[in-house]
């Protein structure tokens, strides 16, 4: 039998070496982090190296972020499986059902609580969306369309919410819509759905944006 080597990435890396130290002590319970950049210095990574880190770590409920304010240390020890993992072992009758569960609370509380500057947004990545449906860029296309969801769940004003949607998004939405469209499906298939969501949360309409939802899961 011989022994693997498994390669990591720098996020993992780092993850990896923030928890030793906040097990070994050298960051106390409670105690913030040093800010990204000295973070940065300190591995000799990028910011999206230590971004990707400190939500790993938030998600093994290690840390606790707050954001506009820092990285605290919430436990040393953490969760035996964090959220990013779990995602990609689930199921997926539970992941649509996480999924649609969600998409409902998160649009229902944009409506209610988006801003005009969310509003602008919404609709910039939308107009992306559809641009690059006319031109059937897939690449283009899936990016606006993730930044588009995404941008709702900004606009619902739930921090925890946001970051769980963030996490499904990256974990599992991308490939799963990614392998949807490989074949010769419309890009266009849910526009009128997105348009129609997308005003029912401008007029703050919340059953109308959970009714628009909804109708794209049932159609999928």
């Amino acid at each position: 039998m011989t022994n693997q080597i498994i390669r990591k990435s720098l996020s993992e890396e780092v993850a990896d070496r923030l928890q030793n130290q906040i097990q070994s002590g050298s960051y106390k319970l409670g105690q913030k982090l040093p800010t990204e950049p000295e973070l940065m210095k300190e591995f000799g990574v990028g910011r999206s190296s230590i971004r990707e880190a400190i939500r790993t770590l938030e998600n093994y409920g290690i840390l606790n972020v707050q954001h506009g304010v820092g990285s605290f240390v919430a436990s040393q020890k953490g969760i035996s499986e964090p959220l990013s993992k779990r995602l990609q072992t689930a199921g997926a009758r539970d992941m649509q059902e996480v999924r649609e569960l969600l998409e409902i609370k998160i649009v229902e509380k944009a409506a209610m609580n988006r801003t005009d500057k969310d509003i602008n947004k919404i609709a910039n990545y939308l107009k992306i969306r559809n641009k690059a449906a006319d031109e059937e860029n897939l690449a283009a296309w899936l990016e606006a369309d993730i930044d588009f969801h995404i941008a709702i769940a900004d606009a619902c004003k739930n921090p925890v919410l946001t970051e769980l949607y963030k996490t499904f998004a990256e974990q599992q939405l991308k490939s799963s819509i990614a392998e949807s469209y490989a074949g010769n499906i419309s890009m266009h298939r849910f526009t009128d759905l997105h348009e129609l969501l997308f005003k029912s949360i401008q007029q703050q309409k919340p059953e109308l944006a959970v009714d628009a939802i909804l109708q794209m899961r049932n159609k999928e």
